[in-house]
């Protein structure tokens, strides 16, 4: 049988509190016995929009995103988990301080699992350089930063709708990859079950490099490009109102039947 790395089979989960990352914790525990977990309370910004227009656009997106989510993602938080792990709550800026730190290194992991907080720094990142391992729902060769499973939809580039498991090293993005799968684009898609479709690509994504990392086995690959960087900042209501016009219109889905009549 094979060893784990360095002894730890401590495996600590460090994600966010929307239903999304619950998803993610459940599926991975369901898996996997988890240590401990940190959770980090959301502190993503709403921006003020200009117009009437921008203002119906955002309500309209986080109203089908919380429809959507209610009905898909909370059934499955019913499944049964190998463990009840330790929960800890962090508010927004204290993911990187030193207790934090103090309580990740109380169970010495060997594997932590990312998804959803905001940059981990070199506090932690010196302690554990090799260990830590970040779901981002994107391709990071071309979308870098948040809401990378919204941009290719708002770009209409479905080529790129996926996600990564890649171990977390200095910039953004930025490190080797584990793990790297696409979304099976479907016409009945809309801009709800595309991004949830990208959830559940990384998900197992996850789970496979936990495994792969059990087993000593883990092969890392150098990204061979640097994807546009989008920032924070860059979700506007403006952009969700090209995405509301392009449901409503008809629009996306024409898009995704000639993206599938092309061998997307």
């Amino acid at each position: 049988m094979k060893k784990t790395p360095n002894n730890l089979n401590q495996i600590v989960i460090i994600t966010g509190n929307d239903l999304r990352h619950k998803y993610f914790l459940k599926q991975l525990n369901s898996k996997h016995r988890i240590a401990a977990v940190f959770i980090q309370e959301s502190n993503f910004p709403i921006p003020t929009p200009e117009t009437q227009e921008e203002r119906d656009a955002w309500n309209w997106f986080f109203e089908r995103r919380k429809i959507f989510e209610d009905e898909t993602i909370a059934p499955t938080l019913k499944i049964k988990t190998q463990n009840e792990p330790e929960t800890f709550y962090l508010k927004n800026n204290d993911l990187n301080t030193l207790k934090t730190l103090s309580l990740i290194q109380r169970y010495s992991p060997g594997f932590i699992a990312v998804f959803g907080t905001s940059i981990i720094k070199e506090r932690i990142l010196s302690c554990y350089p090799n260990s830590i391992y970040n779901l981002h729902v994107g391709i990071p060769e071309f979308y870098r930063g948040s809401s990378c499973n919204f941009w290719p939809i708002h770009n209409c580039d479905f080529n790129n709708l996926g996600a990564t498991v890649h171990r977390v090293e200095k910039g953004i993005d930025a490190g080797k990859v584990s793990e790297e799968g696409f979304i099976s684009l479907e016409v009945t898609d809309n801009e709800q079950t595309l991004m949830w479709k990208t959830m559940q690509v990384g998900t197992k994504l996850m789970e496979k490099t936990i495994q792969n990392w059990k087993n000593n086995s883990l092969i890392l690959k150098k990204q061979e490009r640097t994807g546009r960087l989008y920032k924070i900042s860059e979700f506007k209501p403006s952009a969700i109102v090209k995405v509301k016009k392009m449901v409503e219109s008809g629009e996306l889905k024409s898009k995704m039947e000639l993206a599938l009549s092309s061998g997307v």
